[in-house]
Formats: C-alpha cells, sequence, structure tokens
C-alpha cells in the first residue's frame, strides 16, 4: 500500500534538503562572480577599502558554503538522522542568508555613497540579477527564499528611495514589485516541487511493490536477494503458486480473485521472521526468499503448505484454496536467475504431483523434468506444419469510437489438443528458443493482415525477451519484413515489457533505439502490473504505456489505484506518451476510464479477439462507447495473451 507523504516525515525532508545541495556549481560562479564585482568596484572608487573588505567576506561565505556542501556528501541521507539532515538544512540557510546579506549591503553602500557616479550602476545591476535569480535557487524550501528576498531587497530599496532621484525611485519601485512577486511564488513554486516530488516517489513505489497484495512484485524481489546474495549470506529459495487460481477468478470474479491473493499474502507475512523476503510475482505466483537453512525452509513450507490450505470465508463464500511450492538453495546454481530456474523446476514437479505439497530440488528431478516435455517437440512439428495462426484485438479512440490500433494475438490449433493456451507454450516457446521464429513469424504475418486495413489503423506486436537475444538480429528481421510487406514503418507498434530490460538493458535500449530509427512504434506493456519503473519512462525510447488489465481492475474501486492513474495519466502526457487501457470489461469500467485522457482502450466491452475474416468488416465500424458488446462472464485471461504475453 502506498502510504501518503508529508513535507515532515524524514524520506520527504531529505529529499528537500538535497534539492537544496543540488547545485553547487551555481554557488560556487555566483561567489566568483559577486566578489569580482566587488573588487571591480573597489577599482573604479581608486581602491575604497570597503569593497575590497564585502569581496573578503564574499570568498569567506563561499568557503563557507562550499564546506558544508563537502559536509552533504559525506553523509548519506537515506540513512541520516533528524539531527543530520536539521543541521543540514541550517547551513545551506546560513549560508544563503548571508550571501543576501552581503550584496545588500554591497548595493546600498554604492548607491549611498557614490550614487551618480559609475559604481552605482554595477550595483544595480548586480543586485538585480540576484534577486531575480532567488526564485527557484531555493524551492524546496520557501523559508529560505523568502529571507533572502527580504535580506537582498529592503536595505537596497531603502538606499534607492534615500538619494530621492527619480531614476533611482522608479528602481526602487520595481525592486519592490520583483521581491513581492518573488515572496509570493516562492510558495508557488515549493508546491508544484512537492506535488512532483510526491509522484515520483509514488511512481518509484508503483515500480518495485505490487498493488493489490503490498508485498513486493517481481523487480522489488529480485533487487531484495541480488543485494542479499552480494552480502554472501546462504539464501534458500521458496516458489508458491495458488492451485486452480484461474478457474477461481474466472467463476466468482476478480473481486474474489484479488481477495484470496491478499489473503494469502497476510498468511505469509503472519509466518516469515524479520530478514524473510516475500513477494507477489506474477499473477497467482509468490517467491519467498530467506536465510534459513534448507531444512528450516523446507518446514517452513510445510507450515505454509497447511496454512494456505484452511478456508477462507471471501466475498459471501467459503473459498478453500491450496498451494503448490518449489523450494531451492540458492547455491544450487551459479546465478540467481539461474536458481530461480531450479525452484521453479521444483514447483512445476509439485504440481505434475497433484498439487497441494511441496517439493525440494534435486538433480534428479531437473533431469526428469527436462527428458517430459514432450510438448516441445509437438510445438517444433507445429511451426513446421503451419499450425500457428493470428487473432486480433482492435483498440478503439474512446472520443471517436473507431479503431486506432490492432493488436495481433498468437493461437495455436493443435490437431489433437485443441486450441493450446499462450500460457502454455509461449513460456515453453521462450526457453527453447523457438520464438525467435514465431515471432518473426508473427511479426511477418500481423504486417501482412494490416494491409488489407485502413490506412489510419496500426497492428500492435509483443516481442519476448529473448527476441533481444544477441543472437537474433531482431531489427534486421523487422527491417526485412517491412520492405517486403511494404506497411508503412509508423503502422508498427512494437510491445514489451520491463522483463526484457532485466538481463542486459542496454542491448535492449539499443535495439529499440534502433527500432525507432525504422520509424517503428514502441509500446511498455503491462504497466501497473507492478514491473514499471519511473526510470525505464525517463530513459526508454517508447511511444506508448499500456495499463494491463489488473490494474485496470482496481480503477474505480480503489482510491489510491484512481490517484495512481491520475498521476499516470499525467505523466504520459507530459512526457508525451500515448496512454491505452487493457482489460475493460464492462460498461462501468468503460465510464470511469473515460473519466481519464486516455487514448486507447481495449477489452471485451467493444470485442474480443477474433480471426482476419472477422475482423475485416466492423474494423471500420465506429463502436457505441455507452453501450456494452461483451459481457464480464465471457472473459478469459488467455484470450489477451499475445504471442509472448
Amino acid at each position: 500500500m502506498i502510504v501518503d507523504v508529508h513535507e515532515n516525515d524524514i524520506a520527504m525532508k531529505s529529499e528537500l534538503v538535497a534539492a537544496l545541495y543540488a547545485t553547487p556549481g551555481t554557488i560556487l560562479i555566483g561567489t566568483v562572480t559577486v566578489t569580482a564585482v566587488m573588487i571591480a568596484a573597489g577599482l573604479l572608487t581608486g581602491n575604497d577599502l570597503v569593497f575590497y573588505a564585502m569581496a573578503a567576506a564574499m570568498v569567506a561565505v563561499g568557503c563557507f558554503r562550499h564546506i558544508s556542501h563537502h559536509h552533504y556528501k559525506s553523509i548519506h541521507l537515506t540513512s541520516a538522522s533528524v539531527g543530520d539532515i536539521d543541521r543540514l538544512e541550517k547551513l545551506a540557510m546560513a549560508g544563503a542568508w548571508s550571501t543576501a546579506a552581503l550584496i545588500a549591503a554591497f548595493g546600498a553602500y554604492a548607491i549611498l555613497r557614490y550614487t551618480h557616479e559609475p559604481v552605482a550602476v554595477l550595483a544595480v545591476a548586480q543586485t538585480i540579477g540576484y534577486l531575480a535569480g532567488i526564485s527557484g535557487r531555493n524551492s524546496s524550501r520557501p523559508v529560505i527564499t523568502r529571507v533572502q528576498v527580504l535580506a537582498a531587497a529592503t536595505p537596497f530599496t531603502l538606499a534607492l528611495l534615500w538619494t530621492r532621484d527619480p531614476a533611482y525611485l522608479v528602481i526602487a519601485l520595481s525592486v519592490a514589485l520583483t521581491a513581492v512577486l518573488t515572496f509570493s511564488s516562492a510558495q508557488v513554486i515549493h508546491q508544484i516541487f512537492v506535488a512532483r516530488l510526491r509522484s515520483i516517489r509514488e511512481l518509484e513505489h508503483l515500480a518495485v511493490n505490487d498493488t493489490i497484495t503490498s508485498l513486493y512484485n517481481r523487480r522489488g524481489f529480485m533487487r531484495e536477494i541480488r543485494a542479499v546474495a552480494a552480502s554472501g549470506r546462504p539464501l534458500t529459495l521458496i516458489s508458491i503458486d495458488i492451485d486452480r487460481f484461474k478457474g477461481i477468478n474466472d467463476s466468482l470474479g476478480h473481486d474474489v480473485g484479488d481477495a484470496l491473493l491478499k489473503a494469502v499474502s497476510e498468511t505469509l507475512i503472519a509466518d516469515l521472521a524479520p530478514g524473510d523476503i516475500a513477494a507477489r510475482t506474477g499473477g497467482d505466483e509468490f517467491m519467498v526468499a530467506t536465510t534459513r537453512s534448507v531444512d528450516d525452509a523446507t518446514a517452513l513450507a510445510a507450515r505454509l503448505v497447511m496454512l494456505l490450505a484452511s478456508q477462507r470465508f471471501i466475498g459471501g463464500r467459503h473459498i478453500t484454496a491450496t498451494a503448490s511450492m518449489g523450494i531451492a538453495p540458492a547455491g544450487c546454481a551459479p546465478s540467481i536467475e539461474e536458481a530461480l530456474k531450479c525452484v521453479d523446476i521444483a514447483l512445476y514437479r509439485a504440481k505434475l504431483d497433484g498439487r497441494n505439497r511441496f517439493v525440494v530440488y534435486t538433480v534428479a528431478i531437473r533431469d526428469e523434468h527436462e527428458d517430459s516435455l514432450a510438448l516441445e517437440t509437438e510445438l517444433r512439428e507445429g511451426l513446421r506444419r503451419g499450425e500457428f495462426e493470428l487473432h486480433f484485438q482492435p483498440i478503439y479512440n474512446p472520443r471517436s469510437g473507431s479503431a486506432m490500433l490492432v493488436e495481433a494475438l498468437l493461437r495455436w490449433k493443435h490437431p489433437y489438443r485443441g486450441m493450446v493456451s499462450p500460457e502454455i507454450f509461449i513460456p515453453l516457446a521462450e526457453r527453447t528458443g523457438l520464438i525467435t521464429v514465431l515471432g518473426s513469424w508473427a511479426l511477418g504475418e500481423a504486417m501482412r493482415t494490416a494491409l488489407s486495413w485502413p490506412s489510419s489503423i496500426g497492428v500492435s506486436v509483443n516481442v519476448s525477451a529473448r527476441q533481444f537475444d544477441h543472437g537474433h538480429d531482431l531489427v534486421g528481421t523487422v527491417e526485412a519484413l517491412i520492405r517486403m510487406s511494404g506497411i508503412e514503418p509508423a503502422r508498427l507498434t512494437i510491445e514489451i515489457t520491463e522483463s526484457s530490460l532485466i538481463d542486459d538493458p542496454d542491448h535492449v535500449v539499443s535495439r529499440l533505439v534502433a527500432l525507432r530509427k525504422l520509424g517503428v512504434r514502441i509500446a511498455l506493456d503491462d504497466f501497473g502490473t507492478g514491473y514499471s519503473s519511473l526510470s525505464y519512462l525517463a530513459h526508454l525510447p517508447i511511444d506508448t504505456i499500456k495499463i494491463d488489465q489488473s490494474f485496470t481492475q482496481e480503477i474505480g474501486t480503489s482510491r489510491k489505484a484512481d490517484s495512481l492513474m491520475n498521476v499516470i495519466t499525467q505523466l504520459a502526457h507530459d512526457l508525451e506518451l500515448r496512454l491505452i487501457v487493457e482489460g475493460v470489461e464492462t460498461q462501468e469500467q468503460l465510464e470511469v476510464i473515460k473519466k481519464h485522457a486516455v487514448h486507447g482502450i481495449q477489452g471485451f466491452v467493444f470485442a474480443r479477439p477474433m480471426t482476419a475474416e472477422e475482423l475485416l468488416p466492423m474494423i471500420g465500424t465506429r463502436v457505441a462507447t455507452g453501450r456494452t458488446r461483451a459481457s464480464r462472464s465471457g472473459w478469459r485471461k488467455s484470450d489477451r495473451f499475445s504471442q509472448v504475453a
């Protein structure tokens, strides 16, 4: 859960104080400039020692501020005490106010002592220039700005008025107005600064925490366990999967499913010891990392299997949901990523053995698992025989009601298994490397099909993290397919998830930049599932954000979800990114989503995935955004999976 952020909490205050020390170069340049002006004033007046004394004082203040900044750099604000933060703030205040007082003294003295001489002009220029630059410098702490303005403007204005010279009186009026405006705008600038800081912190929280359970998401979990592994402490991993969760979610509704996820997370938290790490890493998947031994972790898993199988009263119903678990020591593999594969193999075996149990990873289990993957052969045969096809789901502009984009969804029509779920064959294709062949075919088929649509409608295709591997030239493949199909590059959108960046982010970003140079659009998919990071929005070469359907379900029912949606919408607007909301299933959800300035809406409320032949006659038809086009009861999670979802 994202807690409210106040200026007086230590984390927020540390960031506000950090902003005071964010531009040491500006302070240095200012000190040197003002000192030079004061020395020049002394020379212009025939070596007036007062100006030289002021210059010396300015050097002393500059040294004080430099020492203060050096002290700031020696303190880690993330772990600093309240006393340290208060001390740093007072040092910044002292430096800023001393500078203001010196400049005010310089301006007032020059005006009163050398009223009609060139040095007075120099003093006026210096003082007004300083006042003009105050407003944005200390926006994190408006009290500093206000005292600076009063300290610099008041003596200088009084000196100008004392001369009774008409020109100086006009300047005095101008200085007074500037001071008043700066004084009044300080709070406004501060409020904008704090609002942006809050938005950043909320999005950063969303990036590493799950919105439903308040546990870490996969990104946060990976960050934490990498830190533990780097410290040299032994680590045991437990992978937890709720048995038949999809059936509960589909038959009883997402509200019940979400409540069950929360109940599971509460059970985990209640039974974990300090130092244990818990996360929700997927739809119904949880992970626990503990520094306990494998034996103690096994005892923990046995207890969790029993506790999680207890009956719960959720949404007016008694629900019993068991869980399967896999256990593996992180030392079973050379890297954390490989260890996670080990624990997944153990979990897979637990499910094969009948669910509602745990299995400890062994080399024998790994070998049996690998040997039992008969479906891999069928997948290869399916590729050879052309058993794969694309279905399409349009994305509609909520204002015009017309289709703006169509997402291509990969389907496997097996000769005797029937329609094989993408949840089964996509992970298999990724593990075996066949995803590069399958993904290339899907890209080419999607482009070819899109040529039969109006030119204003584009096609969106998901790509897997594996398609960014060094051994596969995704950019060259896309370029060749565009050239062969003749489609306009801007009509093609490549969808990626943050998981694509985990292993080699620099390489992936370079490939995305190359795709953008081809004219292809890039979309960040599954935003809101917990993998989304503010840094990715700031640095990734993307054009579109797609809000995941799991986050969509919360909009309109959760105040925090609505607040986050407002933040995301404003951020997308500021970054000039398109915002598409997925998984809109009901008219009620549609009405809530339409209140936000989104660019596209995708979901069963308008159309379910369909074949190219079914899509063609309706793609040019506008939908009535006030009428439900499909019922919630008909929704199946697997229908929204594209070829790499």
